[in-house]
């Protein structure tokens, strides 16, 4: 009876269908291309032209207007206020994950949203519209409408978004000298890495950003990949070239901040390959932060 119900067994089983081999094949194949595309690259120029071309002419204003502010102490080349602001980067990030871990921490993060692109945005119109403060309420006002009307929608966000890098890159940038900077993006470049690969809460901040369209990572969605950038891997080449044309040590401060702006690029450039070949989150600031240390270093030395 045993050997029968055996028999019985062998004779139930099917072949795979081949439509269904076919289908997993090419999955494999299709996971094992890479996302590395000229639509990225395109994408990615665009969204990193325009916010440091635009971010620097703020930040110009902001200088001429006199809006450069201490960040802790009035001395802009002490160290501590580079350590200062590292702080406080820490202390939000902490605050983001708690409220993201609440059953009801997207409410609150709309909030913070809203406010972060409420004060941006303002400071952004206002310096270019020095003499019409209702008209650049109004244009913040507009910017806020458009996000919370349209909040799906991916193009409003990164316009938001980029808003809000614009004006703190700028603000920020005018208001701390190089050292403190070097200092600020190095120590943040680790923190970065610990983000991704050891503690990652950088990861669950930036899936709760797709999921819900949050405005605090950029997105670059192309046809094989929807990549997303934290507003930091946008910030940072602002705060540093800014830095250098306002308050910078060197002989001519606009080569070295070009040249700071150019090696983050490329770091962006080589964070995008890495994220579309490994097909695995990867921290964007420690390639942008090495090759723009590298220009500083390079700047001190050579007396540029």
């Amino acid at each position: 009876m045993a050997k029968n119900k055996k028999t019985k067994a062998k004779k139930t089983l099917k072949p795979i269908p081949q439509s269904i081999i076919d289908k997993t094949a090419k999955k494999i194949v299709e996971e094992k291309k890479s996302w590395f595309s000229p639509e990225a690259i395109i994408m990615l120029t665009a969204i990193f032209l325009i916010t440091q071309t635009i971010g620097l002419l703020a930040a110009h204003q902001f200088f001429v207007l006199g809006a450069q502010q201490p960040i802790i102490t009035q001395d802009v080349n002490d160290i501590e206020n580079g350590l200062y602001l590292f702080g406080v980067i820490i202390a939000m990030t902490i605050i983001m994950v708690m409220i993201l871990r609440l059953k009801r921490g997207n409410k609150f993060l709309w909030v913070i949203e809203a406010l972060a692109i409420f004060s941006t945005s303002l400071l952004v119109f206002s310096a270019f519209l020095p003499t019409s403060d209702l008209l650049a309420i109004l244009l913040t006002a507009f910017i806020l409408y458009m996000r919370y009307w349209k909040r799906n929608n991916i193009f409003i966000r990164n316009i938001a978004a980029m808003i809000a890098i614009i004006g703190a890159g700028a603000y920020i940038g005018i208001s701390l000298g190089v050292m403190p900077v070097l200092v600020f993006i190095t120590i943040l470049a680790v923190y970065d890495i610990i983000a991704v690969f050891y503690t990652k809460h950088m990861i669950e901040i930036g899936k709760a950003a797709t999921e819900k369209n949050f405005a605090f990572t950029v997105a670059i969605p192309t046809k094989k990949h929807h990549f997303e950038l934290g507003n930091g891997d946008l910030v940072i080449p602002l705060i540093a070239a800014t830095s250098i044309l306002t308050n910078g040590p060197f002989q001519n401060n606009a080569l070295i901040a070009g040249a700071c702006i150019i090696a983050s690029y490329i770091g962006l450039l080589f964070s995008i390959y890495s994220v579309s070949e490994l097909k695995r989150p990867m921290p964007a600031l420690p390639p942008q932060t090495l090759l723009m240390a590298i220009v500083l270093i390079t700047g001190f030395i050579l007396g540029l």
